[in-house]
């Protein structure tokens, strides 16, 4: 492709292997999205987008209700540095900026032309760039989205950055919009909705290895933020 192009997509409960030679950022506007990235699964969400690098395999799965905001983009709109590290990264913590111009990009969808892409894509590309201002949480970010059940206090995040706690709630705020903890409570819910949707593990295991204390926490989370219990959202991906 010659040039990048904004599309608003909706996708069914299951999808074949697709691959392209061009660059896809997926970022979710409404909903969730079951994906698989060379055979790696990740669960995205408001939070949480994904990169797919040319060549790529990937596939995905959501509900009829849920959107998302494709943006195809030529691999030559990138470095050679930054389109490595995003291969080797795929999975990526939206910056407020990105989810702030998805949602207004998608409030207009009748106009995605190239007028929007020429406004909107520079914010994007800047933001996973190496110099990006998000970019040197995106590790420790990764590391929470792996392994959402270990004990992470604030000490151990600031750490993992190499800055202090309260340099870090600083980071966290400018580039995301929340506090570490915050995050922290948003990827073990992520991580217990991919369990309770994909799998027949019990609700109170799922809660014990996402990290909470108990199966109440989670479901006082998943009410919170879903207005279901654990039951309910899972018989809804099971129908």
């Amino acid at each position: 492709m010659s040039a990048a192009a904004f599309n608003l997509r909706r996708y069914d409960r299951s999808s074949s292997v697709d691959r392209h030679a061009f660059a896809q950022w997926v970022v979710p506007v409404r909903g969730e999205l079951a994906f698989e990235l060379e055979g790696r699964g990740a669960r995205l969400d408001l939070w949480q987008g994904a990169f797919v690098a040319p060549a790529a395999g990937h596939a995905q799965a959501a509900l009829d209700d849920d959107r998302f905001l494709i943006v195809d983009c030529p691999a030559a709109l990138f470095d050679d540095d930054t389109l490595q590290r995003l291969h080797r990264h795929p999975v990526l913590a939206l910056p407020v900026q990105v989810r702030a111009m998805a949602q207004r990009v998608c409030a207009q969808p009748e106009r995605l032309d190239a007028d929007v892409v020429a406004r909107e894509l520079p914010l994007l590309l800047q933001a996973f760039s190496l110099a990006g201002s998000g970019t040197r949480l995106q590790a420790v970010c990764a590391q929470i989205e792996r392994h959402p059940g270990q004990a992470w206090p604030v000490e151990r995040i600031a750490a993992e950055v190499g800055v202090s706690g309260s340099r870090l709630h600083a980071l966290f705020r400018q580039a995301f919009g929340m506090s570490p903890l915050a995050w922290l409570s948003a990827c073990r819910l992520r991580w217990a909705r991919g369990r309770l949707a994909e799998g027949d593990m019990p609700i109170a295991s799922i809660a014990q290895h996402a990290g909470y204390s108990e199966q109440s926490a989670l479901t006082r989370a998943l009410r919170r933020e879903w207005g279901m219990t654990p039951a309910d959202y899972r018989r809804r991906h099971r129908q």
